[in-house]
């Protein structure tokens, strides 16, 4: 075989593998501020879902960043972004086609908070249907309280934003008369709010939560990140 063919024949196999061993581009991880699946503690992001994660893209040897934003802007990028992924994030039909779905990384318990002399009882969703509830901004807890049959929803942009709705007089046009958010992070939320008069007035739900990717990201690059947390 002449030099002329020998290259011929073994470029392809050199072509092959260094596409093989090119590093994987980086992905972008986004998330935002909820105890205890993902929060920042002294400048660090933290939180059992966070730690799950990072533990995926680690032994899949995928090289993430990771940013924390307000819930609405993270989870427009993850939508527009090949190499996003977006967590701790409840699956529901509305969602399924907007994302690649990764997990379940964790199970939140969605609950209503109210004032601290809020004192009528709540036993079921139906109850809630004569009362202003604070949300938050495409946060999938607006679809679930539809569903239910609650219609009168306050979604604010920062989930801060709620527990100091509960504080304003009731005559005042933000005023919410309870506040749905993760039963782990109200109270949290709360204290960063500087608001400590809350109570839990209900449960309202279970979910698992997932990682939640671009669905235009690498299929390899999913696998790898699924088959790392299997």
């Amino acid at each position: 075989m002449t030099t002329k063919y020998r290259l011929t024949a073994i470029l392809p196999v050199l072509v092959a593998t260094a596409l093989a061993a090119a590093p994987a581009l980086a992905l972008t991880f986004l998330t935002e501020e909820s105890p205890p699946f993902n929060y920042t503690q002294n400048g660090k992001l933290v939180g059992s879902s966070t730690e799950i994660v990072q533990e995926m893209a680690a032994r899949a040897g995928l090289p993430v960043k990771t940013e924390v934003l307000p819930w609405d802007k993270a989870y427009v990028r993850a939508q527009g972004e090949r190499e996003t992924c977006l967590f701790s994030t409840a699956r529901f039909e509305n969602r399924e086609r907007l994302f690649v779905w990764i997990g379940p990384i964790g199970t939140g318990l969605w609950a209503i908070y109210g004032r601290g002399d809020f004192a009528v009882p709540i036993r079921t969703l139906k109850d809630l249907s004569s009362y202003r509830i604070g949300t938050l901004a495409r946060d999938p807890k607006n679809d679930f309280l539809r569903d239910g049959g609650v219609t009168d929803l306050r979604p604010a942009r920062d989930e801060v934003q709620n527990p100091q709705r509960l504080m304003l007089p009731r005559e005042h046009p933000d005023h919410i008369d309870l506040w749905i958010t993760d039963l782990y992070a109200g109270r949290e939320v709360a204290r960063a709010a500087k608001v400590t008069d809350i109570k839990l007035v209900f449960v309202a739900g279970e979910q698992p939560l997932f990682l939640a990717c671009n669905p235009q990201l690498d299929r390899r690059t999913v696998k790898a990140l699924a088959d790392a947390l299997e």
